[in-house]
C-alpha cells in the first residue's frame, strides 16, 4: 500500500537536455528568452526611473549633457580600450607560448574504464541488476525524502503497430 502523499512526491522529474535540441531549436529558444527578458525589464523602467529622480539622476544629466562630460568620457573610453586589448594581447602570447611549448606533449591521461562490478559494489547495488538497467531504454525511479533511491523498474516500450498498407 502506498503511503501518503506518495503520488506527488513519486513524480518524475523533469530533465532538461538542451543538447539534444537542434541548432535551430536552440537560437530560436535563446531568442525568445532574451526578448521575453528584455520585456521584463522593460515594464521596470517606471519603478528605475522613480529611483532615479529620487536618488538624483538629475545630477548625472548636468554632469554629462549641460557641462560636456561625455567628452572626457569617450577620452577614458580609449585609455580602456587601450588596457583591454593589451591584457587579451597578454592572454593570446601566453596560450600561444604554452601551445608552442606542450606541442606534441600530451601529458594528460584518460582514467581507466571501471568495470561495473565495480560501480554495483560502490552504490549497493547488484552487478546482474545494474547491467540491466545499463540496457534498458527506459527505468522508473522512486526517491525517498531524503532523495535516496527506493526502487527501480524497467518500463517496457509501447507496441506500435505498423500502419495498413
Amino acid at each position: 500500500m502506498e503511503k501518503p502523499g506518495s503520488r506527488t512526491a513519486a513524480r518524475p522529474l523533469i530533465i532538461d537536455r538542451p543538447d539534444l535540441q537542434s541548432t535551430p531549436q536552440r537560437v530560436v529558444s535563446t531568442g525568445l528568452t532574451a526578448f521575453f527578458w528584455a520585456v521584463w525589464a522593460y515594464l521596470w523602467l517606471p519603478v528605475f526611473a522613480l529611483f532615479g529622480w529620487a536618488f538624483g539622476a538629475s545630477r548625472f544629466y548636468e554632469e554629462m549633457v549641460v557641462e560636456r562630460g561625455g567628452a572626457a568620457l569617450l577620452d577614458m573610453l580609449g585609455w580602456y580600450a587601450l588596457v583591454i586589448g593589451l591584457l587579451a594581447g597578454s592572454l593570446v602570447l601566453w596560450a600561444s607560448y604554452n601551445l608552442l611549448r606542450f606541442r606534441g606533449n600530451e601529458r594528460r591521461s584518460t582514467r581507466r574504464a571501471t568495470a561495473i562490478d565495480e560501480v554495483a559494489a560502490q552504490a549497493g547495488l547488484e552487478p546482474d541488476a545494474l547491467r540491466r538497467w545499463q540496457q534498458a531504454r527506459v527505468l522508473r525511479l522512486r526517491h525517498d525524502e531524503s532523495g535516496r533511491i527506493e526502487s527501480i523498474e524497467i518500463v517496457p516500450l509501447p507496441q506500435v503497430d505498423p500502419p495498413p498498407s
